[in-house]
């Protein structure tokens, strides 16, 4: 029989209390690291917050109904569209003017309206970009359930608190929709502007017209459908064609967009980036190189998930055209919206340049790092397959920036360096600065 020694029990729970108190240590270190992320993704959506404790949400206007996107024209002072009602407003030291700028007739069901911003100033004057889905209002009738006669993007000047002589750059179909409209107009650092339009909710239906800009063989060229469209501030081509040099098709600086919300240039590479949503799965983030083929109608998220379809199965215009994978996919939509580059440091160096995502389902926002090269995101471990699943990966809680805002529509950096939110559920603008 083995000796077996004897050990006193008393002398072993000293040894168990150190061993307790350091695993409650441990614990409580470790735990704490994640309690204000579990904080700010369990928050009710009426608390804005975000997951950095230096920094805090304030409130900058509201009262706004159905707001989407926000163009500054100076500190403190920007206009803002609301979708509904067709009018632009005016926020200058959180007061919304009374009268809007501008009041349109514009149809409104589901993603129609008033889609899209974009301010341009000179020395002599203030040109205001803006693009609508329009209705013919003359005969006095109410607007809700009118067909609309046409996506629009028209240019403004701004005079004495009025949009005034507007000059139509561009006629877009806006049938069959009521969906996929897009409309994010961004002016690109070469200042011509670049706005994306969906599908029109068109791709599949036996009724309208489908185009090779979706992928589709045997459709039509182009008719400005389904791509993202460069024009300069005067509404005329830049340059030849990219994809051919035929009408609108010269137009396209991208295709194969079934919906898009979002759109940004990086402040040092200049590469643009877009947001684009699938039809339940399948939203992505994407580099946007010249002649970029998203791939719909044949395929969205990543192109090795696809059953039915395949990469040479794709419209090239002659080669001019080239697909390429999204950059980051989730596989249930949270409907991304807008996407920004921070291009200030004035919320930390650490977020300087960084890109800043927002959705409309969960009101999140999503932070980024790029990589050296500024041609990829840099994602935690638990994102190595590019897939963010919902609720978001576990182990991937570092993107969450902030929650609670209630469905976001548009993110902007403003003059103050600022980020600013504009929540469509909360009809209010939000402001992210240092606590």
């Amino acid at each position: 029989m083995l000796f077996q020694p004897r050990v006193n029990s008393y002398l072993i729970l000293p040894f168990l209390f150190i061993l307790i108190f350091n695993f409650t240590f441990y614990f409580d270190q470790t735990h704490g690291q994640t309690t204000l992320k579990e904080r700010v993704l369990n928050r009710g959506t009426d608390h804005p917050e975000v997951s950095d404790s230096s920094l805090k949400v304030e409130e900058v206007a509201e009262g706004l109904h159905v707001p989407t996107t926000m163009a500054f024209l100076g500190p403190d002072d920007f206009l803002i569209l609301e979708k509904d009602k067709g009018t632009v407003m005016r926020v200058n030291r959180g007061i919304v003017t009374d009268m809007p700028l501008l009041d349109v007739d514009v149809a409104n069901s589901i993603e129609r309206g008033m889609c899209g911003i974009a301010v341009s100033k000179n020395d002599f004057k203030t040109n205001v970009y803006l693009y609508f889905t329009e209705i013919d209002g003359n005969d006095g009738s109410d607007r809700a359930g009118k067909a609309p006669v046409g996506n629009r993007l028209y240019k403004y000047e701004l005079v004495d608190n009025r949009l005034v002589n507007p000059v139509l750059l561009l006629d877009l179909p806006a049938d069959p929709g009521p969906r996929h409209n897009g409309g994010a107009i961004q002016i690109g650092p070469d200042n011509n502007i670049y706005v994306p339009v969906g599908d029109i909710d068109g791709s599949f239906k036996a009724d309208f017209e489908a185009t090779q800009t979706q992928n589709f063989d045997d459709g039509i060229v182009a008719d400005g459908r389904s791509g993202i469209l460069r024009i300069t501030q005067g509404g005329k081509p830049v340059g030849e064609g990219i994809l051919g040099d035929s009408m609108p098709l010269r137009l396209y600086y991208a295709y194969g967009i079934r919906n898009s919300f979002g759109l940004d240039f990086d402040p040092i590479t200049g590469f643009l980036w877009d947001t684009e949503n699938g039809p339940v799965d399948g939203d992505e983030i994407n580099l946007v190189n010249p002649g970029f083929n998203s791939g719909w109608q044949q395929m969205y998220g990543f192109s090795a998930s696809q059953k039915k379809s395949n990469i040479d199965d794709l419209i090239t215009f002659d080669g001019n055209g080239r697909y390429n994978d999204p950059k980051l996919v989730w596989t249930r939509s949270p409907g991304l919206t807008s996407i920004v580059f921070l291009d200030s440091d004035k919320l930390g160096p650490q977020y300087e340049n960084d890109m800043f995502v927002g959705d409309v389902h969960n009101g999140r926002i999503y932070h980024f790092e790029l990589n050296e090269a500024r041609n990829d995101l840099v994602l935690p471990p638990a994102l190595a397959d590019r897939y963010i699943r919902n609720p978001i990966t576990f182990g991937a809680e570092e993107i969450i920036f902030g929650v609670g805002f209630g469905g976001i529509t548009d993110l902007t950096v403003g003059p103050d360096g600022y980020l600013y939110v504009v929540s469509i559920g909360q009809g209010k603008v939000f402001r992210i600065l240092p606590e």
